[in-house]
């Protein structure tokens, strides 16, 4: 039956003995070292063996599973022997050699990871190949695969279903950056252990996570399976650090308190090319998202209930599962209202939104709720400009028009200045004066190069990193009932650097 704990396994590729020998006590947190003898099939493994007493797993990969040794059976078969000989607790056995080499085999008290890196995909075809393998018997079956997608990860998961059904242990996941979900997701549904790379950037295999990554960052040791799956979900998302924020708090408010049980969550990011094909996909495997571009308007059809701002706004940002459906909030509304609030008094002079998508109608209902007058628009999508002028009452400007906009208060919305396009700036700039307020939705970087011209004019200027923290404490308390401080957020944050 597959582990009860989530088990990190080091996996090193070493290019000599010597190498290997420095490598080794630096890596004796991991529940398990795995040893890829790819460059070194002569090394002694008696030596190997001595450097450490974790349990150590041997493996041989060769070039037709993805690896680097290209030799024959029977110098594989002589390497796996050695490893039983030197009291290896495991030893890789590809299944394409296992016909060959299994019965020339005596385990003893070694066991057997029989593998198999394919080209196969799609869940019948692995199901088949796995049926194939569980006729040869192994202490545990490894099955990876490609993912090109995240869509692709689906099949690991019904994989893992049908393998925890035949009651066997089992390590199945996907490859690539698309499959990291698979490894993450896979850990807390039964995998025998999860592999990891030694150092970032140090992967044995494409997708892996490092073992800080994983320990520090995602705390895989201490989930369950009864840990709930919570993200964010949006393309492009590679920038985004709101999930190291989320999966600190969870450590530091639930899972220390409540490790092993419902309550706790791990919160991944799955980068989804088309929202209706991820809602099929994922919906059953999670609890909760944080939704961002360009998703926050499409996801609201997917939702059986919805709360004030995001009726008013028409703009969603964070989903969670209640009772037999799902309920949308906008908590971005939320986090400029908050901002903009204590500055009431500045505000009579009306608002300017930089930008015509979704962050700007929830900055417009933002400024609607604060009985803001008049608001003005100004974007380069005209028809979309237009829409929103008539939705919410307001005017919409043309590029060539902002200078007519009455504001004391300019909301840039639009993704322009973020990394790695820092030195670029959106329209508006030529509003500023002292004491007009500026405010800024990106929070990578903390301070965009349009904050930076609104502090050199004397604005008084919000940054996107408060707007951020704001909304993503909200996030939180949304998700765990939870609330946390801005101070407790701030500190937390500046510690993930």
């Amino acid at each position: 039956m597959p582990s009860k704990h989530r088990k990190l396994c080091i996996s090193l590729l070493p290019e000599s003995y010597e190498q290997l020998k420095e490598w080794m006590p630096q890596y004796q947190e991991g529940d398990i070292i795995e040893v890829r003898m790819d460059h070194i099939p002569k090394a002694s493994l008696k030596k190997i063996r001595g450097l450490s007493k974790k349990p150590l797993i041997i493996t041989l990969r060769s070039k037709n599973e993805g690896g680097f040794w290209n030799g024959k059976p029977a110098e594989y078969q002589k390497l796996l022997h050695s490893a039983i000989t030197a009291k290896a607790n495991y030893i890789d056995l590809e299944y394409q050699m296992a016909a060959a080499v299994m019965p020339k085999l005596k385990p003893g008290d070694t066991k057997v990871i029989l593998s198999s890196h394919t080209d196969l995909t799609g869940f019948e075809p692995l199901k088949a190949l796995l049926e194939e393998m569980t006729t040869i018997k192994a202490d545990v079956y490894k099955l990876i695969f490609s993912a090109e997608t995240l869509h692709d990860n689906i099949a690991a998961l019904q994989l893992i279903r049908f393998a925890k059904s035949q009651k066997i242990n089992f390590v199945i996941h996907a490859m690539q950056e698309s499959g990291r979900v698979s490894r993450l997701i896979g850990a807390l549904k039964g995998n025998s252990w999860t592999y990891v790379a030694r150092e970032f950037n140090e992967e044995t295999a494409s997708g892996q996570l490092s073992f800080h990554e994983a320990k520090n960052y995602f705390y895989l040791p201490q989930k369950s399976a009864s840990t709930r799956v919570f993200g964010l979900v949006g393309s492009p998302i590679q920038q985004s650090r709101g999930w190291r924020l989320h999966n600190r708090l969870i450590q530091e408010k639930i899972a220390r308190k409540e490790a092993g049980s419902s309550k706790d969550l791990l919160y991944v990011n799955f980068p989804a090319e088309h929202l209706d094909e991820f809602w099929a996909d994922w919906q059953e495997h999670i609890h909760g998202l944080s939704v961002t571009i360009p998703y926050k308007e499409q996801v609201i059809k997917h939702l059986t209930h919805v709360s004030t701002e995001v009726r008013i706004s028409g703009v969603c940002n964070t989903i969670v599962r209640e009772g037999n459906g799902w309920k949308g909030y906008n908590t971005d509304l939320l986090a400029i209202e908050t901002l903009l609030r204590q500055y009431l008094p500045k505000l009579k002079g009306g608002g300017l939104i930089v930008g015509t998508g979704a962050t700007a109608r929830s900055a417009i209902s933002a400024l609607k709720r604060l009985d803001v007058n008049p608001v003005f628009v100004v974007g380069r999508n005209v028809d979309r400009g237009k829409m929103l002028a008539q939705t919410f009452g307001i005017d919409y400007l043309k590029e060539n028009e902002v200078h007519y906009a009455s504001a004391s208060a300019i909301i840039q919305t639009t993704p322009v200045g973020m990394v790695p396009y820092i030195d670029k700036y959106p329209l508006g700039t030529a509003l500023f004066r002292k004491d007009r307020i500026v405010l800024d939705v990106i929070y990578n970087p903390p301070e965009t190069r349009f904050i930076k011209i609104a502090n050199e004019r004397g604005c008084i200027t919000i940054s996107g990193e408060e707007m951020f923290l704001y909304q993503a404490a909200k996030q939180f308390e949304i998700f765990t009932g939870l609330s946390v401080p801005q101070e407790e957020i701030r500190k937390v944050w500046s510690e993930i650097g």
